[in-house]
């Protein structure tokens, strides 16, 4: 489809609107009437509109009714019959749309259980069930609640309860003098990521452990179980990876380097990210029958959880033992990648992506994020066959192995590292898209991506829009952009390589997590029925791929990014006042702020002008390099020191919360182990990045006299610039300076724009030109001085 460029004479000043508005950081900002579609030429807007609408036309909840159906009635589970037939027909259906998926695989080190048994072997001898209560052909087909990644063993002990196995939780524990050393640790489920308690567990001497899901937190305490209701009853098991993905994602063995033949491997002994301990998780009706029985002191209030009965610390009366027979081999992930190749930037690519692999069926996770990709990719292929073509590609990817520990994410990523580093624009994640409430996380610079896409989209259970209705939810005031930690596949995206990346999705209240109980039925009553909400969610994540694919520049905002960073840092110095003087790197981020606003507000004004020449064209290809790598330059290519793969220095997850970010992740950890040597060089390598990025919005103001020229268009068109005469002289000025560019006439350039600062300063003084425009122009002519002299 090809769009009719309309023609604009930039002294027709009817036809430009502007005003100052103030975002939710505070920062003045250049509203044009291309509304929310920041970043497209004014002559663009209408076919952006047009694409969008068609691909709102043409999804089709029924379509993602049949993938979800379809594929979870495999049962998806990496590494097994059921996940290669998923990927088959996955294929067949994404090449019916006329695209040519591919299949990228890896060779990762991966677990396979043979037998787990849970046993009470004091005061009686009970066996537990580890499976839920199912048909026998139905439970022979899934895998039974594991931990993966555990270590095989057999392993016997007293019991002693460790409420959420937190690090508090333990010291708790420690205070009261009730040792854990060679005993089995029993923890509930919750405020943090499953990994971290065996993880902890074996810090303070413990020889096994047991993971359960208490009702207070996802069971009857919260509403009707299962099949009455979403929530989870008393023999659904949450099965769930292990592995320390707060040290890296991905193949334990191959850390940083993709799993492929050839490549060094390591001892699984010598692997940081593989469990110390023997671990296994249960149902809350098999803890009760052990919980019950347990002796000792009452736990406090906020220990106790919803079983029937008064909790105790245990470690006497009943013994446990776990025998664990897991097999581990080199066993295949397999991506599949589809592309929409771009019409005129084939080379950058917007990547979104969802995990095709499950635990069980795997409806909601995440059945309902892959069938929402298959959808977007079947309505951009059949919009491409049309003629609707996006100018950058978009690449859509199934992930395998997420569920195992982020594996086939993170090896594709460090797999096309170089690539994704040069061309990746954005990562955008779908991870569990059944539910009836919009939630999104990702980076700051995102954040007016995502509110103004979904002011265009209409929530299913409202009629509102999606905007409106998330608006609402939190108390009428901005809604709340999540921090990226990990625990989902844009990890390796943004805390390794640095690509901007989000999360987007949809969730309802309810507890059948990773059990058996994630089924059709489950989703299509309790979750998103009629997924319609999965609909919604093909809608806003393809129109942010087509802004991010189509876009003049780049619809980032880093002055917003900045202005996050600088509260960061103020609340970090606020927590540690008496440790550490942040003023620098604040001051730091604040130039940053500064610089990129400038930026933003100088190519908003050029865009909303449009009629882009190829000299236009030339300076945006330098502005949306800085857009990628603003965010490239807040990487530290040696790591964290406590966990090299994590690179990022604003993003990573915490090492003891696993899931959720820790931001500022290296000063945060340097403050909190008191170490001063390390909190120097934190603060040292946060000023050295942060700077990096002002200097890269800074060079990507003022690229040639020709940009200039475009912002003295703007001005003219705003009445900015009294008299066409005024404008004239200025762009006569530029257009000098421009042909001895073109000549790398340094000394010529430099004395013609100091000519055209003092035209400037003439054009102020006979209030010829208003402080905004002066200040704008004043500003490019020194940094174009600056970049020749």
């Amino acid at each position: 489809m090809v769009f009719l460029r309309k023609k604009y004479s930039f002294f027709m000043t009817g036809l430009f609107i502007f005003a100052l508005v103030v975002t939710s950081n505070g920062l003045g900002r250049a509203e044009t009437n291309q509304g929310d579609y920041f970043g497209f030429s004014e002559e663009k807007v209408d076919w952006q509109r047009e694409f969008e609408e068609i691909l709102s036309e043409k999804m089709d909840p029924e379509n993602i009714g049949y993938y979800s159906r379809k594929i979870s009635s495999f049962i998806p589970e990496v590494g097994t019959v059921g996940n290669k037939e998923a990927l088959d027909f996955s294929i067949n259906e994404l090449r019916k749309a006329g695209l040519e998926p591919e299949v990228d695989s890896y060779d990762v080190y991966l677990p396979r259980p043979n037998e787990l048994s849970v046993t009470q072997t004091a005061p009686e001898t009970r066996e537990l069930n580890v499976m839920e209560n199912l048909p026998a052909d139905i439970a022979a087909k899934i895998i039974p609640g594991f931990a993966a990644y555990s270590p095989s063993g057999i392993v016997e002990g007293e019991l002693v309860y460790a409420n959420y196995g937190r690090p508090e939780d333990f010291e708790e524990l420690k205070q009261r003098g009730i040792s854990v050393k060679d005993k089995i640790v029993i923890a509930r489920y919750g405020q943090n990521f499953r990994g971290v308690k065996p993880d902890q567990a074996a810090k303070h001497g413990a020889k096994g452990m047991l993971i359960y899901s208490d009702p207070a937190d996802d069971g009857y305490s919260r509403g009707e179980v299962y099949p009455n209701g979403p929530w989870r009853p008393d023999d659904s098991i949450q099965r769930g990876s292990i592995l320390k993905i707060y040290q890296y994602p991905g193949d334990p063995l191959t850390p940083g380097e993709p799993s492929k033949p050839g490549v060094n491997r390591l001892d699984p002994g010598e692997a940081e990210s593989l469990a110390a301990i023997p671990t296994q998780p249960i149902s809350y009706g098999e803890a009760r029958h052990l919980m019950e029985a347990m002796d000792g002191e009452q736990v406090p209030k906020s220990w106790q959880g919803g079983l029937p009965f008064n909790y105790r610390f245990g470690a006497g009366a009943i013994k446990v033992r776990l025998s664990l027979d897991i097999d581990y081999a080199q066993r295949p992930v397999n991506n599949l990648i589809v592309r929409i190749p771009g019409s005129k930037y084939p080379d950058e690519i917007v990547v979104l992506g969802a995990h095709r692999d499950t635990w069980a069926f795997g409806a909601n996770d995440n059945t309902s994020g892959w069938a929402t990709t298959m959808e977007i990719a079947r309505v951009l292929g059949e919009m491409y066959q049309e003629g609707w073509k996006p100018e950058r590609t978009i690449v859509l990817a199934g992930w395998d192995g997420e569920e195992y520990g982020l594996i086939g994410s993170t090896e594709w990523v460090e797999d096309k590292r170089n690539e994704l580093i040069e061309n990746a624009v954005a990562y955008i994640n779908m991870d569990s898209a059944g539910g009836q409430f919009f939630n999104a996380s990702g980076v700051p610079s995102m954040k007016e991506l995502i509110y103004s896409v979904t002011k265009t989209v209409t929530k299913p259970r409202t009629s509102t829009s999606i905007y409106d209705d998330w608006f609402e939810r939190a108390g009428n005031r901005l809604p709340n952009v999540g921090q990226l930690g990990s625990g989902s596949d844009y990890t390796a995206f943004i805390d390794h390589i640095g690509v901007p990346s989000a999360g987007i999705g949809f969730s309802s209240p309810g507890g059948l997590y990773h059990s058996a109980y994630d089924n059709t039925d489950s989703l299509e009553r309790f979750v998103d029925p009629g997924y319609l909400h999965q609909g919604a969610t093909v809608e806003i994540v393809g129109k942010m791929a087509l802004r991010l694919a189509n876009a003049d520049i780049m619809p980032f905002r880093y002055s917003t990014y900045a202005a996050d960073v600088s509260d960061l840092l103020k609340n970090m110095e606020k927590k540690y006042k008496d440790n550490v003087d942040l003023s620098g790197v604040i001051a730091q981020a604040q130039e940053w702020k500064k610089e990129a606003a400038f930026l933003e507000a100088k190519y908003d004004r050029i865009l909303s002008v449009g009629n882009l020449d190829k000299a236009d064209r030339q300076t945006l290809s330098t502005v949306n390099r800085a857009m990628m790598d603003q965010e490239r330059n807040l990487i530290n290519e040696d790591g964290l020191p406590s966990r090299p793969w994590y690179k990022h220095l604003i993003w990573a997850p915490g090492l003891t919360t696993g899931y959720a970010a820790q931001p500022l992740p290296e000063l945060a950890e340097a403050l909190e182990n008191g170490n001063a040597e390390a909190v120097s060089t934190a603060v040292q390598n946060l000023e050295k990045a942060i700077e990096k990025a002002a200097q890269t919005a800074a060079s990507a103001q003022t690229v040639n006299a020709s940009s200039i020229i475009s912002h003295v268009n703007y001005f003219a068109a705003n009445g900015d610039i009294k008299n066409n005469q005024t404008a004239r002289a200025l762009t006569t000025h530029l257009t000098a300076v421009s042909q001895f560019e073109k000549k790398e006439l340094g000394e010529k350039v430099v004395k013609h724009m100091e000519g055209f600062k003092v035209l400037l300063n003439q054009q102020k003084k006979s209030g010829l030109i208003t402080e905004e425009a002066y200040g704008a122009l004043m500003k490019e002519a020194n940094g174009l001085i600056k970049k020749w002299d």
